[in-house]
Formats: structure tokens, C-alpha cells, sequence
């Protein structure tokens, strides 16, 4: 019984922890995404100009 309540546990703090780490980084997915698609697109831009 106390394995289980253990477990139980440790599957609750893991939980709560994902949870706050989704809080923190939640607000900076969308600059995340937009500095992706920047990048990709200048690496393009930078791909087509050195082509023979």
C-alpha cells in the first residue's frame, strides 16, 4: 500500500510541475514560433543566393 501511495504521489508532483512549467512557457510560444519561421526564411532567402 505505501508503494502505491508513493506512486501516487509521484505522479501528483510530476503533474503539478508540468503544469507550472506550461504556465512559464506558454507566453513565449507564439514569439518562439514566429523567430522559427524568421529564421527559415532568411535561411532560405541566404540557400537561394549562394545556388549556382
Amino acid at each position: 500500500m505505501k508503494k502505491a501511495r508513493n506512486f501516487l504521489l509521484l505522479l501528483l508532483l510530476a503533474a503539478l510541475t508540468i503544469n507550472a512549467l506550461w504556465i512559464a512557457i506558454a507566453p513565449l510560444v507564439p514569439y518562439i514560433v514566429s523567430a522559427l519561421a524568421v529564421v527559415l526564411v532568411m535561411g532560405f532567402v541566404y540557400f537561394r543566393m549562394t545556388r549556382w
